[in-house]
């Protein structure tokens, strides 16, 4: 066995030992250089007081990493690794994306299986509610779908909701995402996912800092969501309720010192709540892609990638409610006032806002002086 198997080896007990703790794991590669002297040489005695491991802690890690239970599950993983075409990049290999390096608590390894150059591309990461409207869902799709032609690789957590949406519309859009999972890279989760693991396991890349056979816990999501935003120059959100996994992502892509995008919603929805606190925090409003374009780092997209690639705005969204379809029928290329468009149709200020702003953002509509009207080269 040569050297540096015998490191990956060691590194990958020491990601079992330490329960994927990355942190745990930092303090132990700190006091004694590399994963092969931390399985050597580790005393909960003498280091565990000095890694700030509490005694029971540094205990268990002791035990795990003398055990022969801990090198089979090892040896299971590489087998398993070797027979489905995946992947172990240690955080010290020039595959590990620099960007999630930079993070104060990166993993100490990623389980990857599909395209590996994908990791090497910038990203962005698109998250939101498990049970987005429709107004989510076509906003998410077509953001995701018009960043994915200009070049970023859609990144998200492969949950129910927003997070499908954005990854279909990734692998539509130019067959590029990225799933990170909060399993073990060999699991399906949501088990209605299958369908959809199995298409990024082809088209895109599975990402997981959690070794193969780990099944779900709840703990896993948060962790999960700071390599989502960690691996991504940017984190879009889009419906989200004040308390949700999807404002904690944003908060941890603030911290990580990401840009972050929030789409408006809404007043009269809970799903719009956290969106509206993320802008009143000051997350970056976003109704179009050159919204998030104008924010991103100079020379990220390819040469001409913001000009020569720019979607459609005229593509008609699949499914349209029927309240937007009475909208469109009613608009004309003429201005019109909000307050005439609402006693037309016979609803309220605030339901016609809100359809106005959903086909705003579909590209269907515009605001003028005045009021508002169809884009001029739709009909």
């Amino acid at each position: 066995m040569s050297a540096a198997e015998e490191a990956t080896l060691a590194l990958l007990r020491l990601i079992r030992a330490t329960e994927f703790q990355a942190s745990t794991g930092q303090r132990l590669l700190t006091l004694f250089d590399d994963a092969s002297s931390v399985c050597r040489g580790f005393s909960a005695r003498e280091h565990g007081a000095v890694c700030g491991l509490a005694t029971k802690t540094a205990l268990t890690v002791q035990a795990r990493l003398r055990s022969d239970a801990l090198r089979q599950q090892v040896d299971a993983d590489i087998r398993w690794l070797s027979a489905n075409g995946g992947h172990f990049i240690p955080l010290a290999s020039t595959q590990y994306p620099k960007i999630l390096r930079e993070i104060a608590d990166p993993p100490l390894g990623l389980f990857c299986v599909g395209d590996l150059r994908l990791l090497a591309q910038p990203k962005l990461a698109v998250v939101g509610s498990r049970h987005p409207t429709q107004y989510g869902r076509a906003v998410a799709d077509r953001l995701a779908g018009e960043m994915a032609k200009l070049g970023l690789v859609i990144t998200s957590g492969m949950a129910l909701g927003i997070d499908a949406v954005a990854h279909e519309s990734g692998l539509r859009a130019k067959g590029t995402t990225i799933a990170v999972l909060g399993t073990g890279p060999d699991q399906v989760y949501p088990p209605q996912h299958e369908r959809l693991y199995r298409q990024i396991r082809q088209q895109g890349l599975l990402v997981s800092e959690f070794p193969p056979g780990v099944q779900v816990a709840s703990w896993h999501f948060p962790q999960r969501n700071r390599v989502v935003t960690g691996l991504s120059v940017g984190t879009l959100v889009v419906e989200a309720r004040l308390r949700s996994g999807s404002l904690i992502s944003a908060r941890l892509a603030m911290e990580q010192g990401r840009d972050v995008f929030a789409v408006p919603g809404s007043v009269l929805s809970k799903l719009s709540e956290g969106c509206h606190q993320l802008l009143r925090d000051g997350a970056k409003l976003t109704a179009h892609w050159q919204d998030i374009v104008d924010e991103l780092p100079a020379g990220l997209l390819a040469p001409g990638d913001d000009q020569q690639s720019q979607p459609s705005d005229l593509l008609l969204p699949p499914h349209l409610p029927l309240s937007q379809q009475r909208l469109l029928a009613t608009l004309d290329h003429e201005v019109q006032h909000a307050d005439r468009l609402a006693e037309r149709l016979g609803i309220s200020p605030a339901e016609l806002l809100s359809n106005l702003v959903a086909l705003e953002l579909l590209g269907l509509v515009k605001a003028r002086a005045g009021g508002y009207c169809l884009v001029e080269n739709w009909t």
